[in-house]
């Protein structure tokens, strides 16, 4: 076993220099590194320079074991990382057969006539190891100098990320990596400060072998309860043992023990039930139903939804009283009340969530200032609503209240 394993990630490519494009890959390899205890020393953003790739190979295989590149790998003139992989470790290329039925395979797939150009695709580094590409051409190489590892990726992400379970695998086995164990909570209604205050005394009694982490996000906060060691019964039992004392101390705050965002915890619950729901928005503008209906296989529990974004929406399609809007305001409980019964009926579902507020810049009273918003969720039993302040900033106000809405419908599933 190999103890304190460190890496570097080297994201390769012009267009992220000059901010073209977001670099969200170093996050997700960084996450997946994390999982198996290996320590990101480094991140570093280069262009497309033959000299400078290969002097970064160098210099990150010289301090670290392993060097994760992403990006510069393709069938067009900036193919530059693999040139430069055969410049750095004096190889030349050569035709892999492997790789080239998996191009064989992918242009057949596609049913349309291709550029022989994506066949230069099969001609590898002589001392590398293929990592296929399941939605691509682009290969994924694995060299090997001395103790160091030199793992090369597509940068394109969606490529990049179907390929990060088998990589997670390979460094494992080769780096003989301990085992690992990770442990997550949901928690709501604490702040991220109350909690770290609340688990002060319990994460300095950790051992050093177990870290907690603090991953907030909009009005939820995760906790994250990793555990790395080379006895793996040892580490199981003392994870279970720290996670009920996380419980005892933190246990009304926390909703969920699941890795998984809100959207699917609804969708997983509703499955579970043979029930459905539907949404009634205005200050999201359908991110609500949007998130919902992201999750593969949701069209078996949300029936739709209604983006009542006027005052006209609300009354002809939602039926919500004029009465209510001249009197206490479309940012009101009667209001959303009254959109999450009528869009219930609607849709014939078993559970609905509507949300109306004031996301700003400007729209704010002294009654009812910006970040002003009222949530409710109902069932055919019963519904409730309930009104936040959720401060200044347009795109704040709005994620924090689909994070919010999500969570309410949620407790209300579990609790019925």
């Amino acid at each position: 076993m190999q103890a304190n394993i460190q890496a570097e990630i080297l994201n390769i490519g012009d267009e992220l220099l000059n901010g073209q494009v977001l670099n969200t890959n170093a996050s997700a390899i960084a996450t997946m590194l994390n999982r198996i205890g290996v320590k990101v020393a480094e991140i570093l953003t280069i262009g497309d320079d033959a000299q400078a790739i290969e002097q970064s190979f160098a210099e990150g295989l010289k301090k670290y074991q392993l060097l994760i590149v992403t990006g510069g790998l393709g069938t067009t003139k900036d193919d530059i990382t693999k040139k430069s992989i055969c410049n750095y470790f004096h190889v030349g290329l050569k035709d892999n057969l492997q790789m080239k039925q998996h191009i064989k395979e992918v242009v057949k797939a596609l049913n349309r006539k291709v550029s022989d150009s994506v066949f230069t695709q099969s001609m590898l580094p002589e001392n590398c190891k293929v990592i296929l590409n399941p939605y691509g051409i682009a290969p994924g190489m694995w060299m090997e100098q001395g103790n160091a590892v030199l793992i090369s990726i597509p940068g394109v992400p969606m490529e990049m990320e179907s390929m990060l379970d088998e990589i997670e695998q390979k460094v494992v086995a080769h780096f003989h990596i301990a085992s690992t164990i990770d442990m997550h909570f949901k928690t709501y209604g604490i702040a991220e400060s109350a909690l770290s205050d609340l688990l002060d005394d319990y994460e300095n009694q950790l051992p050093s072998y177990i870290k907690l982490a603090y991953l907030p996000q909009m009005g939820i906060v995760n906790l994250r309860l990793t555990g790395h060691h080379a006895d793996a019964k040892m580490l199981a039992k003392e994870m279970n043992c720290r996670r009920e004392k996380l419980l005892e101390i933190a246990g009304e705050y926390v909703f969920s023990e699941e890795n998984k965002p809100l959207s699917l915890l609804i969708g997983d619950a509703l499955k579970a039930k043979g029930q459905t729901m539907a949404t009634a928005e205005s200050c999201t503008g359908g991110l609500i139903v949007h998130q919902m209906t992201s999750n593969p296989g949701s069209s078996l529990y949300v029936k739709g939804g209604v983006v009542a974004y006027s005052n006209e929406i609300k009354t002809k399609v939602l039926h919500v009283d004029e009465q209510i809007l001249t009197t206490v305001g479309a940012v009101s409980e009667q209001t959303v009340l009254s959109m999450a019964a009528n869009v219930l009926k609607l849709y014939n579902v078993d559970y609905s969530l509507s949300v109306s507020g004031i996301a700003g810049p400007d729209g704010g009273t002294a009654e009812k200032p910006v970040g002003t918003v009222w949530i409710a969720v109902a069932n055919k039993e019963k519904a409730e609503a309930k009104c936040f302040h959720f401060g200044r900033g347009r795109k704040n106000v709005v994620e924090r209240t689909v994070q919010t809405a999500l969570y309410l419908i949620y407790k209300l599933i579990q609790e019925s």
